[in-house]
């Protein structure tokens, strides 16, 4: 179990830094565009510049990874309650729909680096939790 939590960690950690490289070196958020017919959308009215190809292989790349971290997380989450599940599946769309470019209300990439990290951070502190837990019961 140990070595679980090591690899989870490490993961993160690899995420995070790529994370903070693809939204700071890649990444750009368009002021909102208002035209003639207002469009308001929950998800926000702010779009993400086009990437370019080196921009799109980061992009690509950390998504694989939290793909993959995501994955590694399951075994821990089973057996858990709705409110930790329905917890875990609102921060997983925070990274998601940060990695994906969809429409934000953030302003700019530093605020949408900061909200995705911190669901990052989040989703790891919910999983230490469940992984003290569950050492204790073993």
């Amino acid at each position: 179990m140990e070595t679980l939590w090591n690899n989870i960690d490490l993961m993160a950690k690899e995420i995070k830094d790529t994370f903070t490289d693809f939204m700071l070196n890649h990444s750009r958020i368009e002021p909102p565009r208002y035209e003639e017919v207002a469009f308001f959308s929950p998800e926000g009215d702010r779009s993400y510049d086009f990437l370019d190809d080196a921009g799109r292989k980061v992009q690509s790349s950390l998504s694989k990874s939290y793909e993959r971290y995501y994955f590694t997380l399951q075994p821990l989450l089973k057996d858990q309650s709705d409110e930790v599940l329905s917890k875990m599946a609102k921060l997983n769309e925070v990274i998601v729909r940060t990695i994906e470019h969809r429409l934000t209300w953030c302003e700019n990439t530093q605020k949408a680096l900061d909200l995705a990290l911190a669901a990052l951070e989040d989703q790891l502190k919910l999983v230490k939790t469940i992984f003290e837990e569950k050492s204790r019961k073993n």
